[in-house]
């Protein structure tokens, strides 16, 4: 295709404001508990062959990022596998949320979500048993929360961050001696905007490269679609409970909790080497977000055992690519 052809092409396609159309997150599925704004989505397989798989997202973003197109779609990758699959949405916070601490979140909802999944499997007549795979913050979140309870019997944690000092930019901007944080959470819920634009400032090139690639690949048959479902993803952050955000940062960006010990999240202390079972911790090559080392610490501090996979791609391009799925239906395979 010639350039002028290539970008009159472009124009065409994004007149037809794409992105408010994307229909991401549209494999069928249904809403089985409720706790506040969060939601447990089950996707259901044609045919159960696994164990059910608990999955948790990061609260800052929607969880469609699993689920952007169907042929670009880690959950549909899941079922296909034959694994029942629960999901949590964190949903959308509002002011009345700002007091929720992260006990709510790992002691409380994980705890009920776990429960409900096991509930729901029964009545199913599928197995209780259930493996657990977190993303991000959800995966930080997660390894709290297995660590002091024996809620599955395995976990994949992607792209999950644990040594925080080696979280690279990140982690010289979330520096307490010029990072406000006690400031910015008296406030209030962290803003959506405000967490969207800190990331996209974190590799500023990104936003510039984006619409060239649209524009190299305009002419093929499947990306504008996916590029579409990627921006209205990308669009769509969430706001951070402001109590929820404060102990995070200090504990995890500020004083590195989860290597260094010493943490107390709503008066039990936090010790990710209390877990007992296996783990996998998964990193992307290119993650400007969680690098390779703030992912694989988790070997370093996990009680069970452990190993580390590294797949090609960045933060949210293991997403959205082939890899992810298959190295987690390949986890899957491993134990029946």
């Amino acid at each position: 295709m010639l350039a002028l052809e290539r970008t009159l092409a472009t124009a065409r396609f994004l007149a037809q404001d794409p992105v408010h159309h994307a229909s991401a997150g549209a494999t069928p599925h249904e809403v089985i508990f409720r706790q506040n704004k969060a939601q447990l989505r089950y996707f259901r397989p044609a045919e159960v062959r696994r164990a059910p798989v608990f999955v948790c997202m990061p609260l800052i973003n929607t969880w469609t990022i699993w689920d952007l197109v169907p042929d670009r779609s880690v959950l549909r990758a899941l079922t296909d596998a034959g694994a029942p699959v629960y999901l949590l949405d964190w949903g959308r916070p509002g002011p009345e949320d700002a007091t929720c601490s992260l006990a709510d979140a790992v002691d409380g909802l994980l705890t009920r979500c776990f429960d409900r999944l096991r509930r729901h499997a029964r009545a199913q007549g599928n197995p209780e048993d259930c493996d657990a795979i977190g993303y991000c913050v959800g995966g930080t979140l997660l390894a709290m929360h297995l660590a002091r309870h024996a809620s599955a019997r395995r976990a994949a944690f992607v792209a999950t961050p644990i040594d925080f000092f080696a979280g690279g930019r990140l982690a010289t901007w979330a520096d307490p001696h010029h990072f406000p944080l006690d400031a910015a959470c008296d406030a209030g819920n962290i803003p959506a905007e405000q967490l969207r634009s800190a990331f996209q400032w974190l590799k500023p090139m990104a936003q510039s490269r984006k619409w060239v690639t649209l524009w190299e690949r305009i002419d093929d048959p499947n990306y504008p679609a996916l590029w579409a479902a990627l921006e209205r993803w990308s669009d769509d952050s969430v706001p951070f409970p402001a109590e929820m955000y404060r102990e995070y940062v200090r504990a995890c960006y500020f004083e590195n909790r989860l290597m260094r010990g010493g943490w107390r999240c709503g008066g039990r202390p936090v010790d990710l080497g209390a877990a007992r079972i296996p783990a996998v911790a998964i990193a992307a090559s290119d993650d400007h977000i969680v690098p390779v080392s703030a992912a694989h610490a988790l070997a370093r501090v996990w009680g069970g055992a452990t190993r580390t996979v590294t797949l090609r791609g960045g933060h949210v391009g293991i997403c959205v690519g082939q890899a992810l799925p298959d190295a987690l239906v390949a986890w899957l395979a491993e134990i029946p």
